[in-house]
């Protein structure tokens, strides 16, 4: 069972113990906690250089598919709810058209599939969030009112210009405060601050929070590993792992306290009412994605004359491995629980019940019914990646090494320092060379001989530079991929951070 559906049920179980008090969650309060984290994360992380390559598949998957699966299913709940009123029945299709791509992700990951088809995943996920929750506010904000066509041309113009252009600032604005702050533990608060410094103010203007913290993270996250020292990276993105998941579990559990009170706030209903209605859903939001996915993409092939778009296309099974990882997580829960109270026009919402038990069913039940047969379905369907993408990281580590290895040569050949200290480097460095010609599969194992004295820590230092510059080139040349570049990365920072506690003077 995949982690956050244990989590609810953990949340149920604790949830129905007598006499336990049920803790409540204000919209307000999921909207402003839960929410800016959760979309910087997984902003933060992305790879908007792969999204380019893939850039039509992603376009369509969360923009088009997101705007279809929201309006599938408003009308869907509209056709069983007449009077529910199409503001509400949209707000509810933007709750839950966007799905989640982490717990598909991770399995991918782990049984190992083209890096392409995680790269689409992702990238989809980065942007459908922004696509919904913009969606889902406007249509929030016209519950119980007739909007005009110009106000609401307004109000998209005014969510999605106002919100990329105020977390395009925010991000500037953070990159230059980060910059110029060395200790460890406040570049880990500036990164904390940064989703809700984005989000809060833009929602405050009436433009698209969502839009201005995805904005503030990609602009960030592309630009960190030159802005930030190895150590404060290490600890900030330690925190920020952990920190959502964190936040993925405590938002499952506390959705687990309240499927009581949620259930017990769609009494008015009939058993028969209740499941004809979240199965209509259910069925509605996994085929409209499955059909979109294997459709649309040849369509648009026929349509484009570019070849290295035709060339960034899915295959057949890829695509539909694509249309069935679409479970929906956090954010849906977080964007129901989000739903007002009251409509604008301090009216009781008395449908919100209704809405936030048919997304918790739904959440829950893609999550289960969609991640579980995943390895089954990549076993029938024989995805996995090409030579090349399973050799990425060695080629990567292979390439650095060289390049180390060139500044022992021109370390040599200056004269700057003793012999001893660079042959023993020029050692290690030629030993993991061998290994790693010799192992495709496993990773190569660090020495620690070559820093034992200030001066080849200093060496190191020197040849720790040059992995870190080849390492760079090549993602610049789109060798390899972000995922790949961030992971060796990240070895060089503890490397980096290692020579530095052994030698603070350095």
């Amino acid at each position: 069972m995949p982690e956050a559906a244990a989590y609810a049920v953990v949340g149920v179980a604790v949830g129905l113990l007598p006499g336990l008090p049920q803790p409540r969650l204000s919209p307000e309060v999921v909207l402003l906690v839960f929410l800016p984290p959760l979309v910087y994360y997984a902003a933060f992380f992305s790879d908007p250089r792969e999204m380019m390559r893939h850039l039509g598949a992603v376009l369509g998957q969360s923009v088009g598919l997101v705007l279809a699966t929201a309006a599938a299913a408003a009308a869907i709940l509209h056709l069983i709810f007449p009077d529910i009123g199409w503001a509400a029945a949209l707000a509810f299709g933007a709750a839950i058209a966007p799905p989640d791509p982490v717990a598909a992700t991770s399995v991918l990951q782990r049984l190992g599939v083209p890096s392409r088809l995680v790269t689409v995943l992702e990238a989809e996920g980065l942007i459908n969030d922004a696509v919904a929750l913009s969606l889902f506010t406007i249509a929030v904000a016209n519950i119980g009112t007739t909007p005009g066509v110009a106000g609401l041309a307004v109000h998209v113009l005014v969510e999605i210009g106002g919100g990329i252009g105020f977390g395009l600032l925010v991000g500037i604005l953070i990159g230059w405060l980060r910059r110029r702050t060395e200790d460890s533990l406040s570049q880990v608060v500036w990164s904390l601050l940064t989703p809700f410094l984005a989000f809060i103010p833009a929602s405050m203007a009436h433009s698209s929070g969502v839009l201005a913290t995805v904005t503030a993270a990609v602009w960030l996250g592309t630009r960190k590993r030159g802005m930030v020292p190895p150590g404060a990276r290490l600890q900030a993105e330690t925190f920020w792992r952990v920190l959502n998941m964190l936040l993925v579990s405590v938002l499952f559990v506390l959705l687990g306290f309240q499927v009581p009170s949620i259930v017990a706030g769609v009494s008015q209903y009939s058993a028969a009412t209740l499941a004809l209605a979240a199965g209509s859903v259910i069925v509605v939001v996994v085929l409209v994605r499955i059909v979109w996915v294997l459709v649309v993409p040849p369509m648009t092939r026929r349509l484009s004359v570019r070849s290295s778009a035709k060339a960034s296309l899915l295959s057949t099974r890829e695509r539909l491995v694509l249309g069935w990882c679409g479970p929906r997580g956090a954010v849906s829960l977080a964007v129901a629980l989000s739903l007002p109270l009251v409509t604008s026009g301090n009216v009781p919402f008395d449908r919100r019940g209704l809405l936030l038990f048919l997304t918790v069913v739904v959440v829950l039940t893609t999550l289960v019914g969609q991640v579980l047969p995943l390895p089954w379905l990549l076993r029938r369907l024989e995805l996995a990646p090409d030579e090349r993408e399973r050799t990425e990281r060695l080629r990567a580590r292979r390439a650095m090494v060289d390049a180390a290895l060139r500044e022992v040569d021109d370390i040599a050949d200056d004269r700057e320092h003793g012999h001893e200290g660079l042959e023993t480097i020029r050692q290690v460095l030629e030993q993991r060379r061998e290994r790693l010609c010799r192992a495709l599969d496993a990773e190569t194992g660090e020495g620690t001989d070559e820093e034992s004295s200030p001066v080849a820590c200093h060496l190191r230092l020197r040849t720790l530079a040059a992995e870190r510059k080849a390492l760079r080139e090549l993602g610049d040349r789109h060798e390899i991929t972000r995922r790949t570049q961030v992971a060796i990365s990240q070895e060089l920072d503890l490397d980096e951070t290692r020579l530095h506690l052994l030698h603070p003077d350095i």
